[in-house]
């Protein structure tokens, strides 16, 4: 078994060499590498490399699917690359709005996860009649809650890390969102703030997710702009202040306004698509979520899905990607009873096995995408998941990673049990559609 740091230096190798890498950054199962010259590096090495669970190129980045321990991977494989090549774009490196988005909810997931499994823990705790609200319990709320309340201290410092900038200003462009004063004004509806005679507008900003982010990102422009022109001896005193005293105002008069206005859009928008749709909607988005994961784009829900617990309290996108994972363990189960080579067989199993963990992307290129018709079973089956968990009302109380493990947090806090029920049921569905679907229609494979 290789170790940590084997797995990243032989990554690297294939990837043609510390020389070869323009950027680096990873998400929850993925190494994302961009590349000087693809030529140089060998995708089919890649592909079966021990340790590894596949590789693709996805608008010209290179992800190697590692798994859980892509962190860790990452760890060692930061170091070999030399300085300035990760935690950015990197100079000459193209925008990329997929790169940019998993760049910046990457690394807070631990953190809402954590929330979300204590919340998930107290509203099983709350199931056996117990308050919850009050005593000891009292705090463990509050220690679910902080990662949603503070979410723009937590998206300041990642966005600063995406955008290259000081992290500490970031935090205070977020602090400035969350202000006492401003807060308390927000909730009297009194005024708490004018610029130049014209009142800043007041929304509330806890828990938001847009309007920290287009902060950080104006803070990260001025910043640079400013610093091009300040002699060196005083950039230390002049180009923090002076960027301060730029974005914050700009960002209370404009740019956190437009957040919030995006985010109510993209929030209402998406209400009234499955509002209107219902199954239909939940069926789509069910029916291409396999091809979604399989170009990397999955995290582009994860803005929405954040947004909707902090404020509504849970999710209804949240179910089909766990129903998803489950259908991606269903095909690759029933795919493996038509394979004759028990080594096959075995990765198959093993891939299931992931899937219903809550790694889907050894089931999806391992045994999907190579034999194409469990993947038509994945799909099919994730789509009538979909379906189910708007017909029968399925909501998420937590943001939490997709796997059979994160069952507790779709038990409702009021104790009530009929939605870990639909839950239960939208999961069986997919696992046995899938795998029906999947054993049918695969040609018996031979060693």
């Amino acid at each position: 078994m290789k170790t940590n740091k084997q797995l990243a230096q032989d990554i690297l190798k294939e990837l043609g060499g510390a020389e070869n890498v323009s950027h680096a950054t990873h998400c929850i199962t993925r190494l994302r590498v961009n590349l000087v010259d693809d030529s140089k590096a060998d995708l089919d090495a890649l592909k079966v490399m021990d340790g590894a669970m596949g590789a693709q190129v996805k608008d010209g980045q290179w992800q190697i699917i590692i798994g859980p321990k892509v962190s860790d991977v990452f760890m060692e494989f930061e170091p070999l690359l030399g300085g300035g090549k990760t935690g950015d774009g990197g100079a000459g490196t193209k925008f990329n709005f997929m790169d940019t988005i998993t760049g910046i909810f990457s690394p807070i997931i631990p953190a809402l996860v954590a929330g979300g499994i204590v919340k998930g823990v107290l509203a099983i705790v709350a199931g056996f009649g117990v308050d919850t609200s009050a005593g000891d319990w009292a705090l463990f709320n509050m220690i679910s809650d902080i990662p949603f309340y503070f979410l723009p201290f937590l998206l300041a410092v990642s966005s600063a890390r995406k955008f290259r900038v000081n992290e500490f200003l970031a935090v205070c462009v977020a602090g400035s969102l969350l202000y006492p004063t401003f807060t308390a004004a927000v909730e009297s509806g009194e005024i708490a703030f004018t610029l130049f005679g014209i009142a800043v507008p007041q929304f509330s900003y806890s828990s938001s997710v847009f309007p920290v982010i287009f902060g950080v990102a104006g803070l990260s422009l001025v910043y640079h702009a400013i610093d091009r022109f300040v002699p060196d001896l005083f950039k230390l005193v002049v180009v923090p202040a002076l960027s301060l005293m730029i974005v914050i105002p700009l960002n209370l008069m404009l740019l956190a306004p437009i957040g919030a206005w995006c985010g109510i859009g993209l929030a209402n928008g998406i209400v009234w698509l499955f509002s209107t749709l219902g199954p239909v909607a939940g069926f789509l988005l069910g029916f291409f979520m396999p091809l979604i994961v399989l170009f990397g784009m999955h995290q582009s829900t994860s803005p929405i899905q954040i947004a909707n617990i902090a404020q509504m309290g849970y999710d209804y996108l949240l179910p089909v990607s766990f129903c998803h994972n489950l259908a991606e363990s269903g095909a690759s189960f029933g795919a493996s009873l038509r394979m004759k080579d028990p080594a096959m067989r075995s990765a198959g199993i093993t891939c299931a096995f992931s899937a219903f963990m809550g790694i889907s992307e050894p089931a999806l290129f391992t045994v999907q995408v190579p034999n194409k018709t469990p993947l038509i079973g994945a799909m099919v089956g994730c789509g009538v998941g979909g379906a189910l968990a708007q017909i029968l009302g399925v909501k998420c109380f937590g943001f939490v990673m997709p796997g059979i493990t994160s069952l507790p947090v779709y038990m409702d806090p009021s104790g009530a049990m009929w939605n870990i029920i639909a839950i239960l049921i939208c999961l069986v569905a997919s696992f046995a559609i899938s795998a029906g679907v999947a054993f049918a229609f695969t040609k018996p494979i031979e060693p």
